[in-house]
């Protein structure tokens, strides 16, 4: 069995408490003691300045998606928009799968002072490198960088807030299929007009 480092059993054993206890109830010495450190010996402090810096890395590590997850880089192998379309929208079902175990802390990390800065930073990778593909369609041609935020925001929300709703129960998720294909086909004709 591979050793596991340090800095890994902290990230391990914070994520589990972060879960169970959520990120406020959960104390340094708590994360120490149950990734198998002697509390106040410093072991954390050589690898987080904070528990704040420490969630942020549980966020980037366990919860935040990047465009190379997507496989942005790779879109243009599909060769047409819709399908394109349909890839991403694939792979924003699986973050929200693979990130499911995540919701509570998720929640919990929104309402903190510190939530909407952390939300922002993870969130300006995706978009910066949704943007870079929509820039390429031709219904983008000559729009500003707003613009062009707005334009992946308009086309992929509503994608997000179907599987959201699914994943409180609110919708139907037999007409999955049928939403997907209406979805990609309708916005794969605006984007190359």
């Amino acid at each position: 069995m591979p050793k596991v480092n340090t800095k890994d059993r902290i990230m391990q054993a914070a994520a589990k408490l972060f879960m169970e206890l959520g990120y406020q109830k959960t104390s340094i010495a708590r994360i120490e003691n149950e990734a198998g450190l002697s509390p106040r010996a410093g072991a954390f402090y050589r690898h987080f300045e904070s528990k704040q810096a420490l969630l942020m890395e549980i966020a980037r590590a366990y919860v935040s998606e990047t465009p190379a997850d997507f496989g942005l880089d790779r879109l243009a192998d599909f060769g047409d928009t819709r399908s394109e379309l349909i890839a991403i929208a694939l792979k924003y079902e699986e973050a929200m799968t693979r990130q499911r175990p995540y919701s509570r802390l998720i929640e919990e990390i929104r309402l903190l002072e510190f939530g909407a800065e952390l939300q922002e930073e993870l969130s300006a990778d995706m978009l910066g490198g949704l943007v870079a593909w929509v820039q390429r369609k031709p219904a983008a041609r000559d729009m500003s960088k707003k613009q062009l935020s707005a334009l992946v925001i308009s086309v992929f929300g509503g994608w997000l807030y179907y599987l959201t709703m699914i994943r409180q129960g609110m919708a139907v998720e037999s007409l999955r299929d049928t939403l997907l294909d209406g979805w990609a086909t309708r916005w794969a004709a605006l984007l190359d007009k």
